[in-house]
């Protein structure tokens, strides 16, 4: 169609956007813009024939003219005919034989299948191995019958479940723009951008709400619901499943629109299967949950965060509410066996892990029993709305050293003083309690375990924290005195990192046998210490069943399910050879975390560690050559931040 890929490129960016201007697409492809007209010239002499031409309009930018809708059509399906001489990638071919499989209804040879990809039948043999086990997974069944061929049997329910998760392609920031010529090869003949059209003017009557990503879900469903019909592929009525009259009419209406655009008759069974999606991918309220059970496990989560991980998120009303609404939407999909993919949950993993991980261990708890277990998809979108309120309530807080005032002088001295030091390290302490000399030496190690230091114009020793004396009137020395210590308390970062480690909990081996017999190996090395007692492994491989701890191809973060160490402490194993993680996965580096309950300073830098670690491949590299604890040590403290 095109004569060079370039072309491809400014066509596709030119169709998916309003306006586009020369100097843009210029530097994206890094030629002038000259280049870019002697290209426009050679595209519009290529839509011709179909009706089509980009115009450029001043202060605006090129645009596509469509004036004949089938041309188009017909244009985008010869275009995306080139896709398939350009299945380069194993993967792409295994969609593409996948996606023949599921829209056949009789048996087709390996024979015609490996002729049209251009493949030997060895190779479309060991492709046919894996498609086989993925449609398993599906309660699908590859069957062969001799001098006919293969196909694949099954409930069309489950079809489009494997369609949807194994041949579309769901990259968030391409999934949501426009379609791509996979998709409109895939519906051949079907106006994408009429369902798009049809499905945002019918929720914006109904003032119903979706995301970009949801909206594009729902129009994908909805496509594949008309391409299955017209292929004599039909979900059957679900008994059970009542629609309700609230929201039969927005089925009925977008239904009726499909029927008479697409020729086609949407039965029962569609209905529902349309109605199911729409209620997945909107904020449409439709179940009879029970609201007060829902705040009960927001008030049950948010008191586990603050009981295990010291973050009191429990009077933020921000959280509060949007936990709210979340969990009526995850519960609402529950009811209906309704199952979302979430497209950021990598992202997620790898650069808030802490909000991930407390969100994890914590709705297992008040999440336990099936059906409403919820899946890693679902932690994730939660752990964004933990991670958002501990940066909201925390974030300028960590910083500054909190401090209890002690004055012997009574209220007016006490006041006076408070004023003087906020005056002077506003940004640097924050005044927790103001107590008498009394008061002061009842206090128990508990009591002052969050404290970092005392301000008193009292001589006084205390064995849990220091202490700073100053008169009431906190003079030049008294303010110079406070500044030196505070300096001095805190240690830059490397020296804060490197607390957690210890050469004791360090092992450097060429191989071993498996995970469990590592985290078991690095268990025993913290129990010898004294840091954890002997059910902690137990915890550790109970976490390592509800998701992966893995966090790239060469580091793995395994922990228990509890905050409860004596000591944070991190146990270390790095490993020549890979050892197989999770499934497929491997890692070299193993960093198994131990945190004592209520140190959540402890637990941030932590994690701000571990997410450095994970972002920088050569600090991954330059940890796996490491011989012994020095050097890691070294390593680590020369590229922590």
């Amino acid at each position: 169609m095109f004569p060079y890929n370039r072309l491809n490129e400014i066509f596709y960016y030119i169709k998916n956007h309003e306006f586009t201007k020369a100097q843009l697409l210029a530097s994206q492809l890094n030629i002038t813009e000259r280049t870019i007209r002697g290209d426009i010239q050679v595209i519009n002499d290529i839509l011709e024939p179909f009706q089509l031409q980009i115009n450029l309009k001043r202060k605006y930018g090129y645009y596509l003219e469509i004036s004949n809708q089938e041309l188009y059509e017909e244009f985008l399906v010869q275009l995306d005919s080139q896709k398939k001489s350009t299945l380069d990638t194993p993967s792409d071919r295994i969609k593409y034989i996948l996606k023949t499989l599921l829209y056949r209804n009789d048996y087709i040879t390996l024979e015609e299948l490996s002729q049209d990809i251009y493949i030997s039948k060895n190779t479309i043999q060991n492709y046919i191995k894996q498609i086989k086990q993925t449609i398993s997974t599906y309660n699908l069944e590859y069957i062969t019958k001799v001098n006919y061929g293969v196909k694949v049997i099954g409930n069309e329910d489950d079809k489009r479940k494997c369609l949807i998760d194994q041949v579309f392609a769901h990259d968030f920031e391409n999934y949501v723009v426009g379609f791509s010529h996979e998709e409109r090869a895939i519906f051949k003949g079907i106006d994408l951008e009429y369902i798009q059209k049809v499905i945002i003017h019918s929720l914006d009557a109904q003032n119903i709400k979706t995301t970009d990503f949801s909206l594009k879900n729902l129009i994908i469903h909805s496509a594949l619901m008309i391409s299955r019909i017209q292929n004599d592929c039909y979900i059957h009525t679900n008994n059970q499943l009542k629609i309700p009259k609230k929201t039969s009419y927005i089925v009925e209406n977008i239904c009726k629109q499909f029927e008479d655009y697409f020729h086609i008759t949407i039965s029962n069974g569609e209905k529902q299967y349309f109605y199911l999606h729409l209620v997945a991918n909107t904020d449409y309220e439709v179940s009879s949950l029970n609201v007060d059970d829902i705040r009960s496990k927001v008030k049950h989560l948010l008191n586990i965060v603050y009981f295990d991980y010291s973050f009191d998120l429990r009077n933020d009303e921000i959280l509060v509410n949007d936990l709210f609404y979340h969990f009526q939407s995850i519960l609402t999909n529950k009811t209906f066996s309704i199952n979302k993919r979430n497209p950021l949950l990598n992202t997620i993993k790898a650069n808030f892990p802490l909000a991930f991980d407390i969100t994890l261990t914590s709705t297992s708890k008040v999440f336990s029993s099936p059906p409403y277990t919820l899946n890693e998809d679902e932690v994730g979108y939660v752990s964004l709305h933990i991670g958002a309120a501990i940066e909201r309530c925390f974030s300028g807080q960590i910083q500054r050293k909190s401090t209890i005032l002690v004055c012997g002088s009574g209220q007016a001295t006490t006041r006076m003083l408070e004023a003087r030091l906020n005056a002077y390290f506003n940004d640097k302490i924050t005044i927790v309690r103001k107590a008498s000399y009394k008061e002061f030496i009842s206090y128990t190690e508990r009591e002052l375990k969050n404290v970092d230091f005392v301000i008193s114009t009292i001589p006084i020793e205390s064995p849990y924290i220091p202490a700073i004396v100053v008169d009431f009137s906190l003079t030049n020395d008294d303010i110079e005195s406070i500044s030196h210590f505070l300096s001095n308390m805190s240690i830059d970062k490397t020296q804060k990192t490197s607390q957690f480690f210890d050469e004791s909990l360090f092992i450097k081996l060429k191989s071993v046998k498996d995970k469990n017999h590592l985290i078991r190996m690095l268990c025993e090395k913290l129990e010898e210490n004294h840091i954890v007692n002997k059910n902690y492994y137990e915890s550790v491989i109970k976490r390592e069943t509800l998701a992966k701890t893995n966090m790239s191809d060469f580091f793995a973060l395994p922990h228990p399910m509890e905050v409860c160490a004596n000591e944070t402490k991190v146990a270390v194993a790095l490993l020549d050879d890979p050892l197989l993680w999770d499934e497929n996965d491997t890692v070299q580096i193993v960093f198994l975390i131990a945190i004592k309950q209520g140190e959540q300073n402890d637990i941030e830098h932590l994690y701000d560690v571990f997410i450095e670690i994970v972002n920088n491949n050569k600090l991954q590299q330059s940890i796996t050559h490491c011989q012994n604890y020095q050097q890691f040590i070294e390593i680590l403290s020369q590229n922590i931040d």
